[in-house]
């Protein structure tokens, strides 16, 4: 045994046999090892590739949170927008009705102005402004106007004697009488106390002659009726046909001397400027 277990391990081993197991185990290992580095740079990409997840994961949840801040901001700012809006639609609402308010006061005001409160006539002011536009568009226009001087026959004794409401009344009645048998482009005013005058427009003195002998009858038939009885009214008027460059204000001077000339004829009568002369003009009205 002894000899033949010599013999055994005396007995040569091929060259390429040679340490062959370890060769084996080396590449195993350095297999290994490669493996082991690339799973180390795989756990390292792994790791990475988590921590940017993470990172964006941090990100994504600091987005949303800012989107959800974002959307709450502008809902909030939507909410005060709409109830901005609601308060710019009240107050404009409001404007509006201030400046209708306004503009019906205006009107209210200007209405004051230009009529005469208890007839309904245009005031001095207004009959004038709108009388000597009118007379010159008459003017130019190669037409022809004429002006009306009215004043009511002894109205100071109908009021002394019926009292101021009685004189109110048939003023009332007077002025509706005129503006009953007067056109709508005709200007009627009161120019004070119980005289009134009428610019005709476009008008010849024949045919205003007709105009103030109708107007003169329709006040001789009213009846003003107060409780002391039915009070008789009567007018007179002084009429002036309009000249080539002539104002207003200058025709009215002639036709307030017709209007003299009327009272001193007796009254209830119509005058023009042929009896323009002065006379009467002490006269009591």
């Amino acid at each position: 045994m002894t000899g033949a277990r010599s013999a055994f391990a005396a007995a040569p081993v091929p060259a390429e046999d040679a340490f062959s197991l370890f060769d084996n185990e080396e590449a195993v290992i350095a297999r290994a090892d490669a493996m082991q580095t690339r799973l180390a740079e795989m756990a390292g990409g792994v790791k990475e590739l988590a921590g940017a997840y993470r990172r964006g994961t941090r990100e994504q949840r600091r987005l949303v949170r800012l989107s959800d801040r974002m959307q709450r901001d502008l809902q909030q700012a939507n909410a005060r927008l709409a109830e901005q809006q609601r308060d710019l639609q009240s107050l404009n609402e409001a404007l509006s009705s201030e400046i209708d308010h306004r503009r019906r006061l205006e009107s209210e005001l200007r209405r004051l102005a230009d009529t005469d409160a208890l007839t309904g006539a245009m005031t001095r002011r207004c009959f004038l402004t709108l009388g000597e536009r009118a007379w010159r568009g008459s003017q130019d226009s190669g037409g022809t106007a004429c002006v009306l001087m009215l004043d009511l026959d002894r109205f100071k004794a109908i009021n002394d004697r019926y009292g101021h409401a009685a004189g109110d009344a048939a003023l009332v009645a007077f002025a509706e009488a005129c503006r009953a048998n007067l056109r709508g482009i005709d200007l009627f005013g009161r120019m004070g106390g119980e005289e009134f005058a009428v610019v005709l427009v476009d008008t010849g003195e024949a045919v205003a002659r007709e105009v103030a002998e109708r107007l003169r009858r329709a006040v001789a038939a009213l009846t003003v009726a107060v409780e002391q009885g039915a009070i008789p009214v009567s007018v007179s008027v002084g009429l002036a046909a309009g000249r080539p460059d002539e104002s207003l204000q200058t025709a009215l001077m002639r036709a307030d001397a017709a209007l003299y000339a009327a009272k001193a004829a007796g009254r209830d009568c119509v005058r023009g400027t042929e009896a323009e002369d002065g006379t009467g003009r002490g006269e009591a009205r």
